[in-house]
């Protein structure tokens, strides 16, 4: 762990209130991390906003990118949003244990809800540049509200058409869309076999009830709690 800075490169909107933010560092500094972990911006003295890094560690020498929910509308979002390109920023990090395993099970489940998929893409893609995927089959189910809630679609998407993951599956909870199932990310859950279990592993992320509601609704399915990765975000 570390303490650095580093500058604004690019920021772009995905969603109704998410933004992308990807940062260079400086040249003297490298930021090692584990895909899975996280930064802990510092706002001022007393104050320190902690954030998943969303890119690969395979891809992000140099640099790395933030997804971040501008909603809350807190101090460190009113920092970040109010940063022109070239601005710096002070962080401590890498931080979190929520990364991949040595050891990784045949079929490999990412459930997220909301920005919660920021660590899962940041694992996805390393498993993807680092060839596991064509060992593992890795699930991706990523659950919004509103269809205009959704992003980094096109990206998934082309992962799963050009085979490098099994499956992605989006889910809307207050609307209906064609291209998405309506409800919870979790209602796959149920349909899972007892053969696909015993050799999976679940990695999830989002809001404190949704990670909850899914760590117990796999444990009712047998689930081994050391199976269940997982990291809460609000």
């Amino acid at each position: 762990m570390i303490k650095a800075s580093a500058k604004l490169k690019l920021k772009r909107q995905l969603a109704n209130f998410v933004w992308e933010f990807t940062f260079e560092m400086n040249e003297s500094c490298k930021l090692c991390f584990e895909a899975g972990q996280y930064i802990a911006i510092i706002v001022d003295p007393k104050t320190r906003r902690q954030y998943s890094i969303v890119s690969s560690p395979l891809t992000s020498e140099g640099e790395f990118i933030l997804t971040i929910d501008v909603k809350p509308n807190g101090v460190s979002t009113n920092l970040l949003m109010t940063l022109n390109i070239g601005d710096e920023i002070s962080f401590i990090g890498p931080i979190g244990n929520f990364v991949l395993p040595k050891t990784l099970s045949t079929n490999l489940f990412f459930v997220a809800t909301g920005t919660g998929i920021a660590p899962l893409r940041s694992m996805i893609e390393t498993l993807i540049f680092n060839k596991s995927n064509l060992k593992h089959n890795i699930h991706l189910h990523f659950g919004t509200r509103n269809i205009n809630d959704l992003f980094y679609t096109d990206l998934f998407d082309g992962y799963f058409k050009d085979g490098s993951i099994k499956e992605y599956v989006k889910y809307l909870s207050r609307e209906s869309s064609p291209e998405t199932k309506d409800g919870y990310v979790t209602q796959f859950i149920p349909g899972l076999s007892g053969e696909i279990i015993s050799d999976s592993q679940f990695f999830v992320c989002g809001g404190t009830e949704m990670v909850k509601s899914t760590e117990d609704m796999l444990l009712e399915k047998g689930v081994l709690v050391s199976n269940i990765f997982h990291e809460k975000f609000y």
